[in-house]
């Protein structure tokens, strides 16, 4: 009778932590806080990742994930006159990176 209660108190301690991470997970990002940018002729995701390096400090593989995941881009194609957000925080005051590994 203890090991079943043991196990079950387990269980549900797992559970609950499994649930807390999926939900912070999948919280939405505050798009506000982060600049955007009209995409140009001839502009790519892997030019903006270059172009923005010191402002935002993920690899261009982490920025072009982060760019499609949050605009919802059916791929890592940009289109001329296209609004995207990019992971660059419109006020830097304190000289912190815009996202954290």
């Amino acid at each position: 009778m203890k090991k079943t209660l043991l196990h079950y108190l387990i269980f549900s301690c797992l559970l609950a932590l499994v649930l807390v991470g999926f939900v912070y997970a999948s919280s939405p990002i505050d798009k506000k806080q982060y600049m955007t940018v009209t995409v140009a002729s001839g502009d790519t995701l892997w030019g903006l990742a270059k172009q923005y390096e010191p402002a935002h400090g993920l690899s261009p593989d982490e920025f072009i994930r982060w760019v499609v995941d949050v605009n919802r881009l059916p791929s890592s194609r940009l289109t001329a006159g296209e609004q995207i957000v990019i992971p660059v925080l419109k006020s830097k005051q304190d000289g912190s990176l815009a996202v954290k590994r």
